[in-house]
């Protein structure tokens, strides 16, 4: 096995707030209080994470990308450079898990009262931005050919990954999504980590947040 990408973690959560298209984060932003151009517009979704995929992600923040951080000032870098006392900064906050206390700014943030009621066994929420100007892909994992919407003779072996227009999932607030983050630090204006992914991939289905239950058959048919 190769080298950790210091740039790359993978993690998973339940979707929540997503904003996959760009026209629908073109639309928000034109009524937000800190209205970006629409050059500088992506979209974004959250994912409400369970305490071992915030230890993934906080260790592999504090042990691969910061370290990563500090040698590309070391070396005069431009991109992800942060120098030791910002980088100080960033691991205390890391450490005491105030997220609330920011900056330095992360993208883990804390669980909103009502979300939080819905989802009770996770412990935060990462902040994951699209590309500018371009949809995020939209992706499923498929685990046999009942999965699939067209069955596909030439699929031998399960799993894998297909287009979700191409499964029977769908994505809704509540599922559970992986994605692989691309990390970038700044300290210009000011200080912190961003997180970024082109793809959602659909892992796994959970309840639903904001209504939509599921029908108990049996109680409607039941006298």
């Amino acid at each position: 096995m190769g080298a950790k990408n210091p740039k790359t973690v993978t993690i998973y959560g339940r979707l929540s707030f997503p904003n996959f298209l760009y026209a629908e984060a073109l639309t928000r932003n034109a009524t937000s209080k800190f209205k970006k151009p629409d050059a500088e517009v992506t979209p974004d979704f959250n994912l409400l994470v369970e305490q071992a995929q915030l230890d993934k992600l906080v260790n592999h923040l504090t042990n691969e990308f910061l370290p990563y951080c500090l040698d590309q000032s070391a070396k005069q870098e431009k991109r992800d450079a942060l120098v030791k006392k910002n980088v100080d900064r960033i691991v205390k906050l890391l450490t005491a898990a105030d997220w609330d206390n920011q900056p330095p700014y992360l993208p883990i943030k804390v669980i909103n009262e009502k979300t939080a009621e819905l989802a009770p066994e996770c412990v935060a929420s990462v902040k994951v931005s699209g590309n500018r100007g371009t949809d995020i892909e939209l992706k499923a994992i498929v685990n046999d050919e009942d999965e699939l919407a067209v069955p596909d003779p030439d699929l031998l072996s399960f799993p894998v990954i297909r287009p979700i227009n191409q499964t029977v999932h769908q994505m809704y607030a509540g599922c559970y999504v992986a994605a692989t983050l691309n990390l970038y630090a700044y300290e210009t204006g000011s200080v912190g980590v961003s997180a970024s992914a082109g793809v959602a991939v659909f892992k796994a289905d959970g309840d639903r947040f904001g209504g939509g239950v599921t029908v108990d058959e049996d109680e409607i048919f039941a006298d």
